[in-house]
């Protein structure tokens, strides 16, 4: 059994995954890009202010309940997709072992497609030397390229990422070296949930029966919601965790290269931009990722979307949970 709660920021995932955790005997898996990183506490959003925490390597307990990955890396170290697959792995493996409700939650959608789909990328290497030529060529020209090498793997791509240059570039690093090893790129947009993928390590981990939640509303509602929170984590020393950060020797271009709060707040640091500036860019920066992020739900299949907007979610989502995971220990205890 799985529980899977995904989301664009400020729709309440971590809040809701801890409370039904303490409801079912669950621990948490975060499945956020930005929270692996030590140090990045306030501007990733971790917890609430108001929770109570207790900080451990690689996993935090918040207000009673297991969080894993958390502070996996340094600030500046490179962590991959495939490294958040290892991890979530061997900690759902071990949540299960325990006889505990796994619990995956986090707004970064390509790390919740990658547990349900794999990545083809895993075991590709990056080609600096091929990477330096391609970046001298147009987003078309790459997008042909890529059209040549795989021509599925072109047609499967969504919009923004075909104008990405970054993704095609990776996109056709991968192409080239699967047609070295001789083996054809595959589409694995019909696998079924999880870890049906082959990691570094080669193992895998049984299928298992989960309920996919996604949580959603209007996008003038989460902008406000978005805005209000921006300015209490400012509050509570956002900036400061950033001059933190810099102060420690962690690479200005890398926090930039982060986006959002840690991008807009080290370029008002380094005097790249007014105060007033980088905010302003910062809120309109958030509000695109709301919407990017809305545009995974699509995605995944089997997922049951609730409006937090709407005065009754809660009760819906809660008969919902409840219903499921009765009849999946029902299921259980008629197969032992």
């Amino acid at each position: 059994m799985m529980l899977v709660i995904y989301g664009p920021t400020q729709t309440g995932k971590t809040s809701l995954a801890i409370n039904l955790a303490r409801k079912y005997n669950g621990e948490l898996v975060s499945a956020d890009s930005r929270q692996v990183y030590k140090g990045l506490d306030i501007g990733s959003g971790k917890v609430d202010f108001s929770d109570t925490v207790e900080k451990y390597a690689g996993y935090w307990i918040v207000n009673g309940v297991r969080i894993n990955g958390f502070d996996l890396a340094d600030p500046g170290q490179q962590f991959s997709a495939a490294d958040f697959l290892e991890f979530a792995k061997s900690s759902i493996s071990r949540i299960i072992d325990k006889k505990k409700l796994p619990i995956i939650v986090g707004g970064t959608g390509f790390y919740i497609k990658a547990l349900f789909e794999g990545i083809d990328s895993i075991g590709v290497p990056s080609d600096p030397e091929l990477r330096r030529k391609l970046e001298k060529l147009s987003t078309d020209a790459l997008y042909q390229k890529l059209f040549k090498l795989s021509k599925n793997r072109t047609e499967s791509m969504n919009e923004s990422d075909k104008a990405n240059p970054r993704r095609l570039i990776r996109a056709i690093e991968i192409a080239i070296h699967k047609k070295d090893q001789g083996s054809e790129i595959k589409d694995e947009s019909n696998s079924q949930f999880p870890f049906r993928l082959e990691t570094r390590s080669r193992r895998a981990i049984p299928n298992s029966q989960y309920l996919f939640l996604g949580l959603t509303a209007p996008n003038e509602f989460l902008f406000k919601k978005a805005d209000r929170w921006l300015a209490e984590r400012i509050d509570h020393g956002l900036i400061n965790e950033v001059r933190d950060l810099l102060e420690n020797g962690v690479d200005y271009n890398w926090l930039e290269n982060l986006g959002l709060e840690y991008r807009w707040i080290t370029k008002y640091l380094l005097d790249k931009n007014s105060y007033e500036e980088s905010l302003l860019r910062l809120k309109g920066d958030i509000h695109s990722f709301v919407r990017r992020q809305k545009t995974w739900f699509p995605k995944f299949k089997n997922i049951k979307l609730f409006d937090i907007s709407s005065e009754n979610f809660g009760k819906s989502l809660e008969k919902t949970v409840s219903l499921w995971y009765t009849k999946e220990n029902e299921r259980r205890k008629n197969f032992a």
